[in-house]
């Protein structure tokens, strides 16, 4: 009984979510263009992947430009349809540029380190071409999404191509138009996945664990991991936002106070403050600011 009460009051906590907007920007300069993801530092700056314009803007967590970095181009402080950005290390942050077919990693000023590219002279399940989406767990052992084999690559800490997996050989795992990675807890590692309408789990040495599945799912894109453990998942063609509890057994739909319909909900971030919890939206080539209560 008291198991059950602890869910309905659980459930109804997640009911009772609410977005409330508080502002919309569109970039700086050139306005965004197709904007992929948007990511929070631990120290409260703002990263959003402008894809069309192959940069990447920051801002503070008011919205409130501070520096630009990339353009197009093959150079180290270049990108080509850059479409991910992990910034949650404390030491480094990678972006995944997609047409460059490699992982670029910076120093949290944003100096260039170095360049993970592919290595034809490796095995053939741990080669990779385009980078999707990147993470990185406590462990620092980093994941690659691979988006034209639909596979993730697991490097260690020592920088060695460890395994493969999400491939056919995954069974029911078997990702089939993988869109963005996440990790959860420090356990698990979440895949949203378009074609599938599902977030597939693994565990870090690549075991498929569980989808995490329902009707209301159109195309399931943005991911973003809470403190409590539940994550957001946002939908670029339903344009509805759902919370998923730390145990992925309740998903709902949060509530969006906005002035002015979705068009296309490609990703969330999230940062808690002593007083509130800022959320943040790429809808189309715009950001959108608000309170998640």
């Amino acid at each position: 009984m008291k198991s059950l009460l602890f869910n309905l009051f659980f459930c109804s906590a997640l009911l009772a979510q609410v977005f409330t907007e508080t502002g919309r920007f569109k970039g700086q300069g050139k306005p965004f263009s197709h904007p992929q993801a948007i990511a929070l530092s631990v120290d409260g700056k703002l990263y959003v992947v402008d894809s069309g314009n192959n940069r990447i803007q920051i801002f503070d967590k008011r919205g409130q430009f501070l520096r630009t970095i990339g353009g197009f181009g093959f150079e180290s402080d270049q990108f080509d349809n850059p479409t991910d950005i992990w910034t949650r290390s404390l030491i480094n942050i990678y972006i995944s540029d997609y047409n460059n077919r490699r992982i670029q990693r910076y120093d949290r000023r944003l100096n260039f380190i170095s360049s993970l590219i592919n290595n034809e002279a490796d095995d053939p399940d741990v080669q990779f071409e385009e980078t999707r989406s990147c993470a990185l767990n406590s462990n620092n052992d980093l994941f690659i999404l691979e988006h034209s084999e639909n596979k993730i690559i697991k490097i260690n800490r020592r920088g060695e191509k460890e395994r493969s997996f999400g491939s056919y050989e995954s069974g029911d795992g078997e990702l089939q138009e993988p869109q963005q990675l996440d990790i959860a807890a420090n356990r698990f590692l979440l895949v949203s996945d378009a074609g599938a309408k599902t977030v597939f789990v693994y565990d870090f040495f690549g075991n498929f664990i569980r989808r995490i599945e329902s009707p209301q799912f159109v195309h399931p894109a943005g991911l973003c991991i809470l403190e409590d453990g539940s994550f957001l998942l946002a939908d670029s063609e339903a344009n509805k936002l759902f919370s998923i509890s730390p145990d992925f057994s309740a998903i709902t739909a949060i509530s969006l106070k906005l002035s002015r319909p979705l068009t296309q909900l490609r990703d969330a971030a999230v940062f808690k403050t002593d007083k509130d919890t800022l959320l943040y939206l790429i809808d189309g080539d715009q950001v959108i600011i608000g309170n998640l209560r």
